[in-house]
C-alpha cells in the first residue's frame, strides 16, 4: 500500500481501502492545540487528505497537519471511519507541488513518481480483442483499470492513453472488475508529470463533462445509419500527435472527416469533437484525403445529439 493523489479539489471520501496496512504510507502529524500525535497519509488531494490515526479525534475538530516535506496545512475533519478520518483543508493546495517536492526529497538515481488517481478512459488490447476501459489511477509503473471482466494473471495487453504512446504491459493482478497493469517498461516520471498536467488543464477547460463509460449499451440498428452531413472543424490525436481535421459525416459507430496527415490502415485514433474530451476510433478506409474511422466502442445516440447541438451553436 502506498499513499495515493488525487487531482480531485474534494475531500476524498470514505473508500473500499479502509483498513489497509498502512507499512507503506507517507508518515505525517495532527496537531490540536499542543498536542501532537503521528499519522499516515493514505490520500491527498488538494481540497484535503484521508490520514490513519490512533487517538480520539471529533468531526469539526480543527487541526494542523504536518507533511513529511515539512509543510503545514490547517483543516477541519470532515468525517470519521474507524481509525481513517476525512481532512478539510482550509484552502485548496498545489497537489503538483506536494507531488515534485515528495519526488526532489528521492535519492536522484532513485526517484520514482508517486500513485496519482485519474478516472479517464483507455483502451485495453489484450489477445481477445480491444475493450474501452477506465482507470482509477496510474503511476509509471502501472495503472488499477476498472474491467469488464477478469483478466488472466502474467498476460501481455497494450494500454493506450489520450496523449501518451501506447504502453505494453503485463497483467499482475486481476478480480472480475479491476485489474492491475505493470507498465514494461515504465514510463518516466517527467513524462508522466507533463501529462497528468495537462489532463488536469483539460478537464478545466471542458465545456461539458465527457459521457460516462458506463452509458446504456445502444440499440443495434434495424437498417444502416445514415451519416449526418457536417462541414465541422474539430482535431485528432494519435499518440504525442495532434492535428486539425474537417469532419464531413458522423453517426454513432463511424465518422468521416478530410485530412492531409499521413494516417495507416488501422490506426488507433482519438477524435476531439465539441463536448468529448477525445473518443478512440481505428481507421476502417481511406479515398485520397477522407478517411473514415470506426469508433471502439459507439457512442450513444444521446452524446452524439449533443456534439451536433454544441457544433450549430458553434456556427451559430
Amino acid at each position: 500500500m502506498e499513499t495515493i493523489y488525487s487531482l480531485s479539489g474534494d475531500v476524498p471520501p470514505v473508500d473500499e481501502a479502509f483498513g489497509v496496512d498502512d507499512a507503506g504510507l507517507w508518515p505525517g502529524a495532527l496537531t490540536v492545540g499542543s498536542i501532537r500525535t503521528v499519522c499516515s497519509i493514505r490520500k491527498l488531494s488538494a481540497g484535503g487528505a484521508i490520514v490513519q490515526v490512533d487517538g480520539p479525534v471529533t468531526v469539526g475538530e480543527k487541526l494542523d497537519l504536518e507533511l513529511m516535506t515539512g509543510e503545514q496545512l490547517v483543516g477541519t475533519i470532515a468525517w470519521q471511519h474507524g481509525t481513517e478520518v476525512g481532512l478539510r483543508f482550509e484552502a485548496p493546495i498545489d497537489v503538483f507541488a506536494v507531488i515534485a517536492q515528495d519526488i526532489v526529497s528521492q535519492p536522484g538515481e532513485r526517484r520514482r513518481m508517486p500513485r496519482v488517481e485519474l478516472v479517464v478512459q483507455a483502451l485495453l488490447e489484450t489477445a481477445n480483442g480491444t475493450e474501452l476501459v477506465t482507470t482509477r489511477d496510474i503511476s509509471q509503473g502501472g495503472a488499477k483499470l476498472d474491467v469488464p471482466f477478469q483478466l488472466k494473471v502474467e498476460e501481455r495487453v497494450l494500454v493506450t492513453l489520450d496523449g501518451l504512446p501506447p504502453q505494453p504491459g503485463v497483467v499482475r493482478w486481476s478480480t472480475e472488475h479491476v485489474a492491475g497493469i505493470a507498465f514494461l517498461p515504465e514510463v518516466r516520471w517527467q513524462e508522466l508529470m507533463v501529462w497528468l498536467k495537462e489532463r488536469r488543464k483539460q478537464k478545466r477547460q471542458l465545456p461539458l463533462a465527457a459521457p460516462e463509460p458506463a452509458a446504456p449499451p445502444v440499440p443495434e440498428p434495424e437498417e444502416e445509419e445514415v451519416g449526418v452531413q457536417l462541414n465541422l472543424p474539430a482535431r485528432v490525436r494519435e499518440g504525442t500527435r495532434r492535428w486539425s481535421i474537417d469532419v464531413n459525416s458522423i453517426t454513432t459507430r463511424t465518422v468521416s472527416f478530410d485530412s492531409f496527415a499521413a494516417i495507416g490502415m488501422g490506426s488507433l485514433l482519438w477524435v476531439v469533437l465539441p463536448g468529448l474530451e477525445g473518443w478512440p476510433a481505428r481507421i476502417v478506409a481511406a479515398d485520397g484525403y477522407r478517411f473514415t474511422c470506426e469508433f471502439t466502442q459507439p457512442l450513444h445516440p444521446a452524446v452524439l445529439e449533443r456534439v451536433l447541438k454544441l457544433a450549430k451553436e458553434g456556427r451559430d
